[in-house]
């Protein structure tokens, strides 16, 4: 699996074209260990990477290093350190619902008082990514790839069909996405936002009333700042994902199989996310939530309890009992 990296160490091994094939150099030698073919062979490097470098040790963190097609550094990583990785994601997911109340109490303040222009757009986006889980995107995707996330958004982007604001765009994976925005308030920011010059959509004025085009980097800054450190764009999705399937698991009739539950908590999540079942599941949907499905007396303890949690501000009752499932089962145990 690879991941964007930015590192600059250099990896040993260098990749190089030999007929319709490649041979790998380790200090202008050529590499014939055959164990170390065989990891190299095993990493599956992407035939299009660029300038590719491989690791000495088995054991190291970052097995491979490359540039892609469109020009990113990617990275292939020990799977010790994937699963690792992983298992972060998902541990901090409980704290990501318990500050989430207090990150959507001051998006709405932020929303309101417009002292400060780029509070107000990053507000507006971070309810984006809040309400329909958007990727945020990346500037130079969006201008090499015609790719978009919610931070890349233009505004032809956004089309009023009747009485309703929908969006309109082609996302990673050359996926075409249709979203239906359902909350008036989102919708109404949309269109002041759409009001705005310029064709990009989230953009704010600097101190000097220049136009700017909000960063990922800003709106990882702002949630950092109002739900604690280590909280990203991409943990909306996780969440969104986990309480999707979630959900699915306590709205489904008390005697549906175990094998019936995990496809329509999958289903839940992918219809969520915009992705397949199998991605949901790989990438989004917190394990302890797809154990679940098979543990029928605990799934009708979950369902008796989430009727006598009363919604409060900014977390009704599944939002709740997801928190409260997830903190009386370590990630550690699945």
């Amino acid at each position: 699996m690879a991941h964007r990296s930015r590192s600059n160490r250099k990896l040993p091994i260098r990749r190089r074209r030999r007929g319709s094939g490649f041979r790998y150099l380790d200090s202008q030698q050529t590499v014939e260990d055959p164990a170390t073919l065989q990891r190299i062979k095993e990493l599956s490097i992407p035939p299009a990477w660029r300038e590719v470098e491989i690791s000495r040790s088995p054991r190291a963190k970052v097995q491979a290093r490359g540039v892609d097609a469109a020009g990113r550094t990617q990275t292939i990583y020990h799977p010790a350190f994937r699963a690792r990785r992983e298992r972060e994601k998902f541990d901090k997911l409980v704290e990501f619902g318990r500050a989430l109340p207090q990150l959507r109490k001051q998006v709405q303040r932020d929303l309101r008082r417009r002292h400060d222009d780029r509070e107000w757009v990053t507000a507006c986006l971070v309810l984006l990514l809040d309400e329909h889980l958007l990727r945020v995107g990346s500037p130079a995707y969006a201008r090499k790839h015609q790719s978009f996330g919610a931070s890349t958004l233009r505004r032809k982007h956004v089309r009023t069909e009747g009485e309703h604001v929908v969006l309109a765009f082609g996302g990673k994976s050359g996926q075409q996405h249709r979203i239906k925005v359902v909350d008036k308030q989102v919708a109404r920011v949309l269109l002041e936002l759409c009001r705005r010059p310029g064709y990009e959509l989230f953009s704010y004025l600097d101190a000097d009333s220049h136009s700017r085009l909000l960063q990922p980097q800003q709106v990882n800054a702002y949630l950092s700042h109002h739900m604690g450190e280590g909280f990203t764009a991409k943990d909306f999705r996780t969440w969104g994902g986990t309480l999707a399937g979630f959900t699915a698991l306590l709205d489904a009739p008390a005697k549906t199989e175990a094998g019936a539950l995990k496809q329509l908590l999958l289903e839940a999540a992918s219809q969520q996310l915009g992705n397949t079942a199998a991605i949901a599941q790989s990438s989004y949907v917190d394990p302890r939530v797809i154990e679940l499905a098979g543990e029928a007396d605990r799934l009708a303890i979950l369902r008796h309890s989430r009727a006598h949690f009363k919604t409060r501000p900014h977390m009704d009752a599944n939002h709740q009992a997801l928190v409260s499932f997830l903190r009386k089962t370590p990630a550690d145990q699945n």
